[in-house]
């Protein structure tokens, strides 16, 4: 029989053996591009977020060469720290258009994976045997990385505007002009503000988010057991 017996209403599979393997090989297509876009919907938001941390560290190695040029003028240094503002408003817009992209489907997948999750423990906890408990420890291993590593690339850009800030703080401006000094205190002020998403506006993209999504699911589990909610279904 095919895989997955999808329903196919134009061949059938049971006739002969080349409508059995035309019949798997388009479910085996089918699933596949079902795969392929459910994994571009969770890796997408990552790629993203990686691009932003590239360009971040760009910028801090562009200001970390800040004034170490002897040869040149203080004209010709501020106008290259001008150019490093620049790059930095435009990697704020950049976040600023991203974050637009996952913010509401990252809200709603911690809301599903935090309801499956509950659901999967409570069915590891009550009524799994061995094996049916070593399958739910492995999805549940698998919900949690579909999150997993967005929020710790989110941790990751926050530590690099930390970074950056530092960056600034160190470079080479003692000995500067009084214009280059104050700029590089705003911005120094404006780098301070580090790089955040968040899920529908609501909670904070983050790995203390997705600890806590953990925690409502066990949450769950244990209002289940204080209640006795299992054992007055297993009654009835």
């Amino acid at each position: 029989m095919p895989p997955w017996r999808l329903y196919n209403p134009f061949i059938d599979w049971r006739s002969s053996t080349t409508n059995l393997w035309i019949v798997s090989s388009i479910e085996i297509l089918i699933l596949s591009f079902a795969i392929s876009q459910q994994l571009l919907m969770d890796v997408f938001n990552v790629i993203y977020c990686l691009l932003l941390r590239v360009h971040l560290e760009n910028l801090r190695k562009r200001i970390q060469q800040l004034r170490t040029d002897p040869e040149e003028t203080e004209q010709e240094n501020y106008d290259a720290l001008v150019k490093c503002i620049a790059q930095h408003k435009l990697i704020l817009e950049f976040a600023d258009l991203v974050r637009l992209l996952f913010s509401f489907n990252t809200f709603v997948q911690f809301l599903l994976i935090g309801a499956i999750l509950g659901c999967t423990l409570v069915n590891l906890f009550f009524f799994a045997d061995f094996w049916i408990g070593v399958l739910c420890v492995v999805y549940i291993f698998g919900l949690m990385s579909q999150t997993f590593p967005f929020c710790y690339v989110c941790d990751l850009i926050i530590c690099d505007c930390d970074r950056l800030a530092l960056s600034l703080f160190h470079s080479n401006w003692t000995g500067s002009s009084r214009r280059y000094k104050s700029t590089l205190i705003q911005f120094i002020h404006n780098t301070q503000n580090p790089i955040t998403f968040t899920a529908g506006t609501i909670f904070p993209i983050c790995m203390q988010t997705n600890i806590q999504v953990a925690k409502l699911a066990f949450s769950v589990v244990t209002f289940i057991k204080q209640m006795n909610i299992v054992e007055k279904v297993m009654k009835n």
